[in-house]
């Protein structure tokens, strides 16, 4: 085939000898000199057999401004600003590139050379990050991680942690039925009480006995009463009355005559403690389907787990709900299901979620380990490279370790997002691991012969930097996000920055020692499983030399997305996906809700959704009233609460007004009765007291012995009941509605900030524990955008310095927010939401979409050529490694598909779509639109074609360049460059690969450094003296012996196939047959 190609350059050199200077084409330029560089790729070991003539597209290093430039080329180089432009930025992406090569060639070779020395550096430094990991905190969605930490929510928050600290522990079980108010339903209801409040637990783990029972742990309420509120106050919890109730209608009729609780003597409704009501005529309730019964515990271990697992409120509340979900399994019974929710319930079910799910981060370990063997390596005994895939995995998991290590000692917190992060870290890697082997397996026939230090240093020179772009761009886009306001967001972002960053450190140092000590073993024809095995004279199958996804790009899709029908459809494809997509994304929602993280099948997802469904009837809020002046503030209290009232956002009749139901009472005779309370006054009241401390004194008494309901509402200055005892903060509740939509979520919490904020400024608020959700989905929209347009400049930026070309850059990123409209459409359709997991994903979205589409651009413009054979070129060579970057980090998360988390199943759907649409647009949608209105290639790009491998590049003295379509050459269909027929000197250099040094021949011993710098000078020659063919026969005959002499040249050498390639400089092409002729005479 070289030969061949030969023959075709020197025929195609004669047939336009003849022409006269003409109007270049595009990629053409009018010059007074020419150069042609002529090299082919090797993708096969040479034997000794068959000399390779073979030529390494990356070998091809044109020089750039030799001499000064002609006149001639002068004008036809574009002038102006343009021109400056232009040039600027291909001299910063040139200057930015060919640094990043010759640091990656160093690295390389260092790493190389000691590589045992890199691995241990590399695990010293991980277990050093790694103790960072004693400061690893872990918070479950229950903490304020989800709003900003300077947000009022957050604030009011913590006011009320503070005001009013947590004192005891609601545990709830709810209970669902045909009829509740059945004496069957009641009875085993009674059972369930009964069985709760009998519960004692004995402890000596911390070499204590630790006793505890109902009354020891309950919260009292009066002599001998605890708190514990149901339907069964109704008969005072006493079993063995409800066992002796004969008919619903007994029931029934206690219910609708019991206006106060006969246990705690407080006002009684009984659709407070019923769900699924049905009424009469009257209003009276005649039925139910479900029924809570509450328990209130002390709080002795607060709001989180601590460090003692044998606080008593947690061991209760443990048998607590293996006592109701153990009732729950019983079959027959009255009662239909019956569920539980503990305090300790939601961060118990997100850890048994994580642990459960830690199984699936095993088993996707494995299926990247065996996809990587098998890509990576060649079905053959020593070519495999299973060890190799080991290790680096195991690489991922030291970066890993590094960024929980370093995040941990920064302070940042482990969430209930972060268990995406290895499968992250996982993809990513593995992405980076196929870059630097399909760089190795790159190496061109001549580079494999070099020392393995210099081989290895020639791959990282290409590896380094198309790692280098991916880590870059996901590095960036997860740094701005650390920016963000919410410390969820925050957090996982710091985590996924560091780890990018190590995963990019540890695969260029870690990964590629181990690749040096295999490539050793390989060389040394080792088995790659049972390294002590040796083979001699191994030659490998064939069938381990074919590479299937290559062949198929080149075979078909690429020819075939250069087709007008293809292309149309293609074109027609994304715009009824876009179409598709805007629609969805039009429609897709913010939305998020804390019940989401639990497991699908979690017990306390299924009381949840009960919960919603029997008692949706509203959230419970309070209005939070601080140190005000109370007693001469009554109106300016009342006027707020009246505007809540009227706002029509809160359920009519739910509102619980101390102030309200005090001022009343002032007015009763019981209130003016000073001596009935044992009051040491010296007046008697009519009405509203004349004096501040005389308002508090009967504050107390009214609160204290009547309407004991009221005394959690408010916070005295002290404990101490007598008349100096002021009130520091009370609390109002009511329940709001429930509201469909965030929108109106979100103009409910602002409305609530704006009234109180005009009635007492700061003084008061409105604070639930939905809010935090209502204010996360206020924020987190902007949040989203803001990051993702700060992300998108960035890798903007980064992609236009490395392309270094601004239409390509552009075109890249349409197809970047073409996929990331198509995500976000079928988010919608997928019943997803804008919330804070989707928009970490959108964020990584946007540095994988990227990646798929940057090499896209990038290859496109070092090909040469027409715009569609330079996509097509771009489709064959670079379509492979996309494809397995893509298939990679698919296969990291594919098993995240049967997970029961939230966050497992949303990152499923979302990266899902991420490679689907982002390997689409960048396979599909960016070369048809490069190939019509792409611009120019790079003036050091080269005509690379899909059959032969092979490329030709004409290059004058000052620097401008054609590419030579070698297809259409070997088609003889080639005829767009004429060639001057002048006797100006002009310099041809062809590059042979394959050609046996002289000094090799003559026994010499090889120097690589020297042998580069060899070349043959044969510059001088006068045009008479070139020797010239007048017919196609002698061309034939000359070649043909020219080929002989090749063979039988390379079979001579003691080290055929170590081979360099030369460099022929001639005064005239009609020197190219016999000078071509006279070097392969001299060796």
């Amino acid at each position: 085939m070289p030969i061949k190609l030969l023959q075709m350059s020197i025929s195609w050199f004669q047939a336009n000898s003849h022409f006269k200077m003409q109007k270049p084409s595009e990629g053409s330029y009018e010059d007074s000199g020419l150069e042609v560089s002529y090299m082919k790729g090797a993708r096969s070991v040479p034997t000794t057999e068959q000399p390779v003539h073979q030529v390494d597209l990356e070998q091809v290093e044109l020089e750039d401004g030799l001499n000064e430039a002609s006149p001639m080329q002068e004008a036809a180089e574009p002038s102006g600003n343009k021109r400056c432009q232009r040039n600027a930025l291909q001299r910063i992406g040139s200057s930015v590139s060919h640094t990043l090569e010759t640091f990656f060639y160093n690295l390389g070779h260092g790493i190389a050379s000691s590589p045992w020395t890199v691995i241990l550096c590399c695990f010293l430094v991980s277990a050093l990050c790694g103790l960072g990991m004693i400061k690893f905190e872990v918070k479950d969605s229950s903490a304020p991680i989800w709003i900003p930490v300077t947000s009022k929510v957050q604030a009011n928050q913590l006011w009320t942690e503070k005001e009013f600290p947590l004192r005891a522990r609601y545990n709830v079980i709810l209970v669902t039925a045909d009829n509740i108010l059945s004496p069957a339903a009641l009875r085993e209801m009674s059972e369930i009480d009964t069985a709760v409040k009998q519960m004692v637990e004995y402890n000596n783990s911390q070499n204590d006995i630790l006793e505890f029972n109902w009354t020891s742990i309950c919260i009292p309420y009066g002599p001998g009463k605890c708190v514990s509120r149901s339907i069964l106050e109704l008969w005072e919890f006493d079993e063995s009355r409800i066992n002796k109730l004969k008919s619903s209608s007994e029931i029934i009729n206690l219910l609708a005559y019991t206006e106060r609780s006969p246990v705690f003597d407080d006002p009684f409704e009984g659709s407070d403690w019923l769900g699924d009501l049905t009424f009469n005529i009257d209003g009276g309730i005649i039925n139910a389907k479900a029924a809570k019964l509450v328990y209130a515990i002390k709080a002795t271990s607060g709001d989180e787990l601590n460090t003692r697992i044998d606080a008593p409120d947690l061991l209760w509340e443990t048998r607590f709900v293996s006592l109701a979900q153990r009732f729950g399994k019983r079959e027959g019974g009255a009662l239909k299901s019956v569920d539980v929710k503990a305090v300790r319930s939601f961060r118990d079910e997100s850890d048994q979620s994580f642990e459960a799910d830690v199984i699936l981060l095993a088993a996707g370990i494995v299926i990247i380990i065996c996809y990587v063997a098998i890509v990576m390596g060649k079905f053959n005994e020593v070519e495999h490279k299973v060890y190799l895939a080991l290790v680096g995995v195991f690489g991922i998991g030291l970066a890993i370790l590094v960024s929980y290590g370093l995040a941990s000692a920064l302070g940042q917190f482990y969430g209930p997002i972060h268990p995406i992060l290895p499968f992250l870290l996982l993809g990513l890697g593995v992405d980076d691991m196929f870059v630097i082997i399909e760089a190795w397996n790159n190496l061109s026939t001549f580079e494999k012969q070099k020392p393995l230090p210099e081989k290895v240093a020639i791959a990282m020179k290409h590896a380094g930097v198309s790692i280098t772009v991916t880590s870059v761009t996901d590095f960036v886009a997860f740094a701005i996000g650390a920016s963000t306001a919410l410390p969820a967001l925050k957090s996982f972002c710091i985590y996924a920055a560091l780890g990018i960053l190590f995963l990019f450190i540890m695969q260029s140092t870690f990964f590629v020692a181990w690749l040096t000590i295999d490539q050793r073993r390989q060389n040394a024809s080792r088995d790659a499983c049972c390294i002590w095995i040796k083979y001699y004279n191994f030659v490998p199958n064939k069938c381990s030399q074919f590479q299937f996804l290559p062949w198929i790009l080149r075979k078909f899709l690429a020819p075939a997305l250069t087709t007008t029908p293809i292309k149309v459809l293609v074109l027609t494809l994304v715009m009824c996906l876009l179409g598709v997509s805007s629609y969805g994304t039009y429609l897709l929602k913010t939305d998020s809700n804390l019940a989401w993280f639990l497991p699908t099948d979690s017990y306390l997802t299924r009381f949840f959704n009960r919960y919603d469904t029997y008692f949706g009837d509203g959230m419970l809020s309070d209005l939070y009233i601080g140190n005000v002046t109370y007693y001469n503030d009554t109106d300016r209290i009342e006027a707020m609460v009246n505007d809540i009232e009227s706002s029509g956002y809160i359920i009519e009749g739910s509102l619980v007004n101390w102030h309200r139901e005090y001022i009343a009472w002032l007015e009763t005779r019981e209130a003016n009765n000073v001596a009935y309370y044992g009051l040491d006054l010296p007046w008697m009241y009519y009405g509203y007291p004349e004096k501040e401390q005389d308002y508090f004194t009967l504050l107390n008494v009214f609160v204290g012995k009547y309407e004991r309901q009221y005394y959690p509402l408010l916070k005295w200055n002290d404990t101490n009941p007598n008349n100096t005892r002021r009130l520091e903060a009370s609390k109002i509740s009511f329940r709001i509605k429930d509201l469909e939509s965030t929108d109106a979520k979100v103009k409910c919490l602002t409305f609530f900030e704006n009234l109180t904020e005009s009635h007492y400024g700061r003084e008061a608020f409105v604070w639930s524990p939905g809010f935090r959700n209502w204010e996360t989905n206020r924020v987190i929209g902007n949040e989203l955008y803001t990051n993702l347009g700060l992300a998108f400049a960035a890798v903007f930026i980064v992609t236009l310095l490395l392309v270094a070309n601004l239409r390509v850059c552009l075109l890249v990123c349409l197809s970047v927010i073409i996929t990331l409209v198509n995500v976000c459409g079928m988010m919608h359709f997928w019943n997803l939401t804008i919330d804070i997991l989707t928009s970490i994903l959108l964020i990584l979205s946007l540095g994988l979409a990227i990646d798929y589409s940057a090499h896209i651009g990038h290859t496109f413009m070092t090909v040469a050529g027409t715009r569609n054979e330079r996509a097509k070129i771009t489709v064959a060579t670079m379509g492979s490694a996309v494809i397995n970057g893509g298939f990679s980090t698919f296969l990291a998360f594919i098993l995240l598909a049967t997970s029961n988390s939230y966050v497992f199943i949303t990152f499923f759907k979302v990266f899902f779509l991420v490679v689907v649409f982002g390997l689409f647009n960048g396979l599909g949608l960016l070369p048809v639109l490069l190939s019509w209105i792409g611009p120019e290639p790079y003036l050091t790009a080269t005509h690379k074609s899909i059959t032969s491998n092979m490329s030709i590049t004409l290059k004058d003295l000052s620097g401008s360049k054609h590419a030579v379509d070698i297809d259409r050459l070997l088609a003889g269909k080639d005829r767009s460059v004429a060639i001057p027929n002048t006797t100006n000197q002009q310099k041809v250099e062809l590059y042979i690969e394959g050609l046996p040094d002289r000094q090799e021949l003559e026994g010499g011993e090889r120097d690589g450094s020297q042998f580069d710098e060899e070349s043959l000078q044969l510059f001088n020659r006068k045009p008479d003296n070139a020797r010239g063919i007048s017919t196609q026969e002698e061309l034939d005959k000359m070649l043909s012996d020219l080929e002989q002499q090749v063979s039988g040249a390379a079979k001579s050498s003691s080290t055929a196939g170590n081979v360099q390639p030369r460099q022929f400089n001639f005064t005239n092409h009609n020197d190219i047959i016999g000078d071509c002729e006279r070097y392969l005479n001299r060796i």
